[in-house]
């Protein structure tokens, strides 16, 4: 099981480019250490992709599942999560201790910024390609007026309004 944790621990440690980026290099470490077939993780990897949450996590955690049971899903997912966990905490840290820095400061006004483009793109996305109606509209304005004028009761209202667009999907949808 240490093999296993360790073989994590550096994949999510080397592997550059995010949860994707690592699948390639599990299959290579998992095959060639003749821990899974080639078969049984393109199974997994097709359940995992099948689950919310991130991708390197839910493999890690059904492989491990698969080749030690629930211990191993544990360690596997500690292997892959710890890495990335300590170099928020350092990149934080650095950050904190050098916020008053010009540098730092654009650096991270710049980043604030990208994230910002990045999430809008995503919503002028899925504006564009959804078909609203008046009772759509009507709840997505009342939401934003509410979240605006009672912050404390954001969470709220969110899945208030989530649970309204469900139901009022269903009852246009008959054959749900």
């Amino acid at each position: 099981m240490i093999k296993l944790f360790f073989m994590f621990f550096k994949i999510s440690s080397l592997a550059l480019g995010g949860g994707y980026a690592m699948i390639p290099v599990m299959l290579k470490n998992l095959t060639s250490a003749n821990l899974l077939t080639e078969e049984e993780f393109k199974d997994i990897l097709s359940i995992a992709q099948a689950m919310p949450g991130p991708i390197a996590f839910k493999t890690s955690w059904l492989i491990g599942k698969k080749i030690y049971g629930i211990k191993g899903a544990i360690v596997a997912s500690l292997g892959i999560l710890i890495p990335p966990f300590f170099s928020i905490v350092l990149v934080a840290s650095i950050l904190k201790k050098y916020s008053n820095n010009k540098f730092v400061s654009a650096f991270t006004k710049g980043a604030y910024a990208s994230l910002i483009g990045m999430v809008a793109g995503i919503l002028y996305d899925f504006v564009k390609t959804t078909k609203f109606n008046v009772y759509d509209i009507f709840i997505i304005l009342l939401s934003v007026l509410m979240m605006f004028f009672y912050p404390n009761y954001t969470v709220i209202v969110f899945f208030s309004s989530v649970l309204l667009f469900y139901f009022l999907e269903k009852g246009y949808d008959k054959n749900v």
